[in-house]
C-alpha cells in the first residue's frame, strides 16, 4: 500500500502558512484597535499590539531566513507553538475565557493535526489543552 508509506511525510507549505499567518495578524490588529478605539473597551491595547508584533516578527523571520519551500516537522511544530503562545497571551490581556475569540485558539491545533507527525501532534494538542485550561481556571 503505497499510500501508507507516503503518508509518513508530513510537511506544511511555507507560502500557505505565511499567508495564513498574515491574515491572522491583520485580523488581530484590526480587532484589537477596533475594540480599543471604536468600542472603547478598557484593556492594554499597547501590550496586545506588541504581542501581535511578535507574531509579525516571527513571520518575517519565516519569510527571510527559512529558505525551503516546505516546512519541516520540527519547524512547523515550533511556529505552531509560537502561535498558541501568542493567542494565549492575547486572550490573557483581553479578557481570558470570556473573550469571544477563544475559539481561535484551536486553529494551530487543527494545523498540527493535519500536518505534523504523531509525537508533535500530541505535544501541540497537549500544549493547546493546557493553555485552554489555564485560561479557563486562572484568567
Amino acid at each position: 500500500m503505497e499510500f501508507l508509506n507516503n503518508s509518513k511525510n508530513y510537511y506544511l507549505n511555507r507560502k500557505t502558512y505565511i499567508n495564513l499567518r498574515w491574515i491572522a495578524i491583520i485580523g488581530q490588529l484590526v480587532a484589537i484597535n477596533l475594540a480599543a478605539f471604536f468600542f472603547k473597551y478598557d484593556f492594554s491595547f499597547i501590550k496586545a499590539n506588541l504581542i501581535v508584533l511578535i507574531g509579525a516578527i516571527s513571520n518575517i523571520y519565516l519569510i527571510s531566513f527559512y529558505i525551503k519551500n516546505l516546512l519541516s516537522n520540527k519547524t512547523a511544530f515550533n511556529f505552531l507553538i509560537i502561535d498558541i503562545l501568542q493567542l494565549t497571551l492575547l486572550l490573557y490581556i483581553t479578557g481570558g475565557i470570556l473573550n469571544p475569540f477563544i475559539i481561535f485558539l484551536i486553529i494551530p491545533s487543527v494545523f498540527a493535526s493535519l500536518s505534523l507527525e504523531k509525537k508533535n501532534k500530541l505535544y501541540t494538542n497537549l500544549n493547546y489543552t493546557f493553555k485552554y485550561n489555564f485560561s479557563y481556571f486562572f484568567l
